[in-house]
C-alpha cells in the first residue's frame, strides 16, 4: 500500500516532520522515510481508518519519536526563551522604537535562535524588511496636493466657467496602488510575527545559574549596543544648539 495515499498517514508524517524541524535535513528525511516504510509494511492494501489509527498508535506520537531521535544523536531540544520573545517584537516594532537599528537587532536575534527553521528565518527576514517601519514612512511621506484652476469666458454677455485644469496629486490608479501597498506593509509584518509566535517550541523555565550560551552572550552584547546607541542619539537630538 502506498502510505502517502491515506490522509491519516500523510498527517502523521507531516506532524513528524514538524516535530523534527530543528534536526539536520538528512537525518530528518532518513527518519521520516524509515517510519513511512514501517507503516507501509504494517498496513495491508485497503486498510480501514481504524486499522490505520491502530498502526499509528503503535508507532508512537511524533513528538516521542523526535525526542528519542534527539537523545540518540545528542541534540538538545529547542525551547523558547527570552531571546525568542524579544525577537518577535523587535522585528515588528524595533525599527520604529529605535529607528532601523531595532529591527536589525531583532534580525540578529532571529538568526541566533535555534527555535525556528531556516525557512522561517528567511521568510521573517524578507517579509517585510524593517517590520512596520516602511508603513510608517509611507504614511509620513509628504503628499502632493492637487490644485485646480478654472478658465472663464464670455457667453451672451455673461462671464461663465468654460473649463477646469488640475495639476499635481495622484491619479485614481496611483491612489489605489498606494492603499494596496500600505495594506501589504502592515499585514505582512504582522503575519510574520504571528507565524513566528505560533511556531515557537514550548517554553522552559530558565535556570538562574545556567551559563549563557554563545548566542545569548552575543544577543546581550548587541542589545546593550542598541540601548546605548539609542540613548546617545536621543541626547544629541534633544541637545540645544551650542549647548
Amino acid at each position: 500500500m502506498n502510505t502517502n495515499a491515506h490522509p491519516l498517514v500523510e498527517r502523521y508524517l507531516r506532524d513528524l516532520r514538524a516535530a523534527l524541524r530543528d534536526m539536520p535535513r538528512r537525518q530528518r528525511d532518513e527518519l521520516v522515510a524509515e517510519i513511512a516504510g514501517h507503516i507501509e509494511e504494517t498496513l495491508s492494501p485497503g486498510a480501514s481508518d481504524a486499522e490505520v489509527l491502530t498502526a499509528l498508535d503503535r508507532m508512537g506520537e511524533p513528538e516521542q519519536i523526535a525526542a528519542a531521535e534527539r537523545e540518540r544523536l545528542g541534540i538538545d531540544e529547542p525551547t523558547a526563551g527570552w531571546l525568542e520573545w524579544l525577537t518577535i517584537p523587535l522585528l515588528l516594532l524595533g525599527g520604529i522604537v529605535i529607528p532601523v537599528v531595532g529591527w536589525v537587532i531583532g534580525l540578529v536575534f532571529l538568526w541566533l535562535s535555534r527555535a525556528w527553521t531556516v525557512r522561517d528565518k528567511i521568510l521573517a527576514t524578507l517579509l517585510v524588511p524593517g517590520g512596520l517601519l516602511p508603513a510608517v514612512y509611507l504614511v509620513a511621506a509628504p503628499i502632493t496636493m492637487q490644485t485646480c484652476t478654472g478658465s472663464t469666458g464670455t457667453r451672451n454677455g455673461r462671464t461663465v466657467e468654460t473649463g477646469m485644469h488640475c495639476t499635481g496629486g495622484h491619479s485614481t490608479a496611483a491612489t489605489i496602488a498606494l492603499i494596496a501597498l500600505f495594506a501589504l506593509l502592515v499585514v505582512a509584518p504582522i503575519y510574520t510575527a504571528v507565524r513566528l509566535g505560533r511556531r515557537l517550541p514550548p517554553a522552559r523555565r530558565p535556570k538562574l545559574r545556567r551559563r549563557l550560551t554563545g548566542s545569548h552572550a552575543v544577543a546581550l552584547f548587541m542589545f546593550g549596543i542598541a540601548l546605548g546607541g539609542s540613548a546617545v542619539w536621543y541626547y544629541l537630538s534633544t541637545r540645544p544648539p551650542g549647548g
